[in-house]
């Protein structure tokens, strides 16, 4: 005997319930912001293109993905002519994850190469979505046998794996398209089949959270919102179910055209007539005989939500930053107020790195958890984040139910301190745009602390909040060299100092461009150090040497992120200073490069500082770093010349993104690479 709507077929084994290590040591994670594991060690993921590589060779786990279907996930119906070469440097990146010491040439254990694409060799046991779909068949499987209790411990088991979308930390095209929509919509249907399984043995209100999160995100779903208007009506709440039904019904016919469904009518009609008026009864509309099993046992009290850890891992090779993070640390120990510490510096400095990596070691002073979110102030995949969806997220990881949100910033950012007031918690807020954006994140008790990573001073923060900048420099010379040994390996750069003393001078010491030159030697074992050096060194312009297929190692995208905020009159004088012969000049130099007043040229100035495009080393005195000013150059040729841009676009692949410029802009606001 079955309970109404629920499926009785069983496609699986009682095998499938928990991850079976027998073949190999990984878990995976992918409902919710992707994580990988080894033997417990958390593996550095890539970009946002590589975890939807990733996520799709997990979700079809043990099967050949074909190369096609790889890149009709990244780029739809619109692939790059590079699209095969971006995938292989994915694969190659991802197989380098799972196997640090794979030769060149090795085939490798579990990511394999087959006659149409690729297949990742893993158990199913090891990846959270396969271990999902084992305990709903299980569910499914014993409310076939009428063993209603244990089925819905089943399902609640089966959907506390959930952590968020399946797909997050892909570009958002990409966490949009069927196939991760899919995965999405077995959740959904696996939480209408709980809240039938619990409706049915009297206890519809232990779903009524759940319900009514996921049918938030799937307002046009029927059979979820009747289970949503049911439990409601066995909860006791009928003029709530009927609100929500009139609201769906109006819904409906407004963006679908139609009335509501069967499910939903029959719903209504069980809450008109009282007929679940408490969980004690079951329905008399349902006509499928009941459960001949006891009465179950009353649920035992929920335990306390875990404290949130959302901290990502760590760089596997961390460097130097020996005064930074000796300046965090100590500032952690003050207990006195809420301790807000905020990290300045170039694109591709390192900031997000020193951030996690200060987090992990304070995190076990903050044991009521520890928050991460990117703000994406500097970010073109996606908008930057505005303060009331920081906060939303924010509550609900610290427990509070959607449906408890206020609806106004002041009564968020409220609730948000209250929620903070007797715990103690590490907010890291990455890539912020502006200290408007941060300021209603920020704890204001004892207790907590927030690191706040972005291009901008902040300065805003160091007056209100007695925030303590702390700048992020460039690498020096020695801090690179062992950047690039720990990366490539001692014995590679055995015997090739000179070779690697070059690499490290063109770098820069900016840890983009180290991470791209160590990519590339990595990617070509047998080639010679010496001829990566030159390379680099005899590139006509340093950013189309240090140019990446991969978005997030892109120099030449990531300073276009901090360019495009400018306001035109510092966009101006940004691309002239960099037709200077010299990349330091004083303010009276570069007012009369620019044919502006000294008093404005240096409020221009302060501005290029607060965004970190150009330092103040000295008082009067302003520099650029190299990569800046070549990217100023390179702004202010494109500028003075269309034809010009337009032509190097179409032979140059790394600036073919400058095509992208909306004609109705200002000149200097180009579009940044997309992520293909």
């Amino acid at each position: 005997m079955t309970a109404p709507g629920i499926a009785t077929e069983s496609r699986g084994s009682d095998a499938r319930l928990g991850r079976d290590m027998s073949k190999g040591p990984f878990t995976f994670d992918i409902m919710g912001p992707i994580r990988t594991a080894l033997n417990g060690a958390p593996l550095p993921l890539g970009g946002p293109q590589q975890c939807a590589v990733l996520t799709l060779l997990l979700i079809r786990a043990g099967e050949s993905v074909p190369l096609h279907e790889i890149s009709d996930l990244l780029w739809q119906d619109d692939p790059p002519a590079t699209a095969a070469n971006v995938i292989h440097h994915h694969i190659s990146a991802l197989r380098r994850m799972l196997e640090p010491d794979l030769g060149r040439r090795d085939a490798g254990r579990w990511l394999l190469r087959s006659s149409v694409g690729y297949r990742l060799d893993v158990d199913p046991g090891s990846v959270d979505l396969h271990v999902f779909r084992g305990l709903v068949e299980r569910g499914r499987d014993r409310a076939a046998r009428s063993d209603w209790e244990q089925a819905a411990s089943l399902y609640r088991e089966a959907l506390t794996l959930r952590r968020g979308s399946v797909g997050t930390g892909s570009p958002q095209n990409v966490a949009s398209t069927a196939l991760f929509q899919a995965a999405e919509s077995e959740y959904a249907k696996a939480v209408v089949e709980a809240a039938q399984i619990h409706h049915w043995i009297g206890h519809g209100h232990w779903m009524l959270p759940l319900l009514r999160l996921t049918a938030e995100r799937y307002p046009l779903d029927e059979q979820l919102q009747a289970a949503l208007v049911r439990a409601l009506g066995a909860a006791g709440r009928q003029v709530e179910a009927l609100d929500i039904y009139r609201r769906i019904r109006t819904t409906l016919s407004e963006e679908l055209g139609i009335e509501p469904g069967d499910a939903l009518r029959a719903a209504q009609t069980a809450v008109l007539r009282q007929s679940v008026r408490t969980d004690a009864t079951a329905d008399p509309e349902d006509t499928t005989p009941a459960p001949t099993a006891a009465a179950p046992h009353p649920h035992p009290a929920p335990a306390p939500a875990p404290a949130p850890a959302q901290l990502p891992p760590g760089l596997p090779v961390f460097v130097g930053r020996d005064e930074e993070l000796a300046r965090i640390l100590a500032l952690a120990a003050d207990a006195s107020g809420p301790v807000i510490a905020t990290m300045n510096g170039m694109a591709g400095i390192g900031k997000t790195a020193l951030a996690v990596h200060a987090a992990h070691l304070l995190a076990e002073r903050f044991p009521d958890g520890q928050l991460f979110v990117n703000l994406h102030g500097f970010d073109d995949s996606a908008a930057a984040l505005a303060p009331a969806d920081a906060l939303s997220c924010l509550l609900e990881c610290l427990g509070l139910p959607a449906r408890n949100l206020p609806s106004t910033i002041p009564g968020l950012t409220g609730k948000y301190r209250s929620l903070l007031a007797d715990r103690r918690v590490l907010i890291v807020l990455d890539n912020a745009r502006d200290a408007q954006q941060v300021q209603p994140l920020l704890p204001s008790a004892p207790g907590c602390m927030a690191l706040v990573t972005s291009r901008n001073v902040l300065e805003q923060l160091l007056v209100t909040h007695n925030a303590h900048p702390v700048s992020v420099p460039p690498f020096s010379v020695g801090e690179g060299r062992v950047v690039l040994e720990r990366h490539i390996g001692p014995s590679r750069t055995a015997g090739q100092a000179r070779a690697v003393e070059a690499i490290v001078e063109s770098c820069r010491g900016v840890p983009i461009a180290l991470a791209v030159a160590a990519a590339r030697a990595s990617l070509n074992p047998g080639r010679p150090l010496e001829s990566i050096a030159g390379e680099l060194r005899t590139a006509a312009n340093s950013l189309d040497a240090f140019f990446s297929p991969d978005p997030d190692l892109d120099l030449r995208r990531a300073l276009t992120c901090s360019y495009r905020v400018l306001d035109d009159a510092t966009a101006r004088l940004f691309r002239r200073l960099g037709e200077g012969a010299d990349r330091r000049v004083r303010v009276e130099a570069a007012a009369a490069l620019a044919g502006l007043p000294v008093a404005r040229c240096r409020q221009l100035l302060v501005g290029m500082v607060a965004e970190s495009l150009i330092s103040e080393p000295s008082p009067g005195c302003f520099e650029m770093h190299r990569f800046v000013a070549d990217y100023a150059l390179e702004a202010e040729h494109r500028v003075e010349s269309p034809a010009a841009q337009v032509s190097q676009a179409d032979c140059t692949g790394g600036r073919a993104w400058h095509r992208a410029a909306p004609a109705h802009r200002p000149a200097h606001r180009l579009a940044a690479p997309s992520s293909g």
